[in-house]
């Protein structure tokens, strides 16, 4: 397969040669209740803290990532690999016009660049014609702007109804039908900003880093979730994470677990069983 390597294109007068990591991933066997252990484990460390409406988010069915900061043709690349990962959960990869919703800054001033985007409150928080937007709030951004890691993002999601009706701050009445084990309502992605730190990943896989790029925006997770006990493409920046050059079984299976979770479950803790319940299924030994 094709390897780009994300080099001093990025950063303008950047020295040192660019090294690519050519490392394959191992898959990791475990049978028995450690399994069950470090699956439940991955679930929980991974799931984003203090949601504000309790449930997990998910895009509904539009993914368009748009990417600035380097030359058009790796650009394309990275574009095209993170709406091939949406389109295998589902998903509608965005066209020529469709309006993005995944903006991806990749930039040697990722703190300025943090610092004016979180700025923008239409853009962090969205309250635009009445719509109620949600986020992890203000004590998150925060760490969004002043966080030193490689890559940052933000989430933006909105209340909708089980039917997509946005939930608005209008006063409107929508009727909807809830019980114990389902809310009327549900929780959709309407925006995700990224900011890749240029200085810090020169000298990746365009493949490892638009497969990370997927898995922080495709789903909602903890910037400070230590990964490094599971393979998983989470770890790329880390040192454990030499060989995780691509989206592991974990992850996809994380991910498939999240895109057919319940998604209108009555807490975040019934749609972390069911993706736990999935990924258990997924990535268990098959039976001889």
């Amino acid at each position: 397969m094709r390897a780009l390597i994300l080099s001093t294109l990025l950063l303008a007068g950047a020295a040192g040669a660019v090294q690519a990591q050519t490392s394959e991933n191992d898959d990791l066997v475990i049978t028995g209740s450690r399994f069950q252990e470090m699956v439940r484990s991955f679930v929980q460390e991974v799931a984003p803290p203090d949601l504000s409406e309790e449930q997990l988010a998910r895009w509904n069915s539009r993914y368009c990532p748009l990417m600035a900061g380097i030359p058009a043709r790796q650009a394309q690349y990275l574009v095209d690999r993170m709406s091939q990962r949406a389109y295998q959960l589902g998903l509608r990869p965005g066209d020529e016009n469709c309006r993005a919703n995944v903006l991806v800054f990749i930039t040697p001033d990722a703190d300025i660049l943090a610092q004016a985007l979180a700025d923008d409150r239409d853009l962090v928080a969205y309250y635009n014609n009445a719509e109620h937007g949600n986020s992890l709030g203000r004590d998150a951004l925060t760490a969004f702007v002043t966080s030193d890691a490689p890559v940052r993002w933000w989430h933006v999601a909105q209340t909708v109804t089980e039917r997509g009706t946005v939930i608005t701050n209008s006063g409107e009445v929508v009727r909807s039908e809830a019980s114990r084990l389902y809310r009327p309502t549900r929780q959709d992605f309407n925006r995700v900003l990224v900011i890749v730190d240029a200085r810090q990943a020169t000298g990746l896989q365009f493949e490892a880093l638009a497969d990370y790029l997927a898995m922080v925006t495709l789903a909602q997770l903890d910037a400070s979730a230590d990964t490094s006990e599971i393979p998983s493409i989470l770890n790329l920046f880390s040192r454990s994470g030499a060989s995780e050059a691509r989206m592991t079984d974990w992850d996809l299976a994380y991910l498939e677990g999240l895109y057919n979770a319940p998604r209108h479950a009555p807490d975040s803790n019934s749609q972390e069983r069911a993706i736990t319940r999935e990924m258990e299924d997924r990535l268990r030994e098959p039976e001889q």
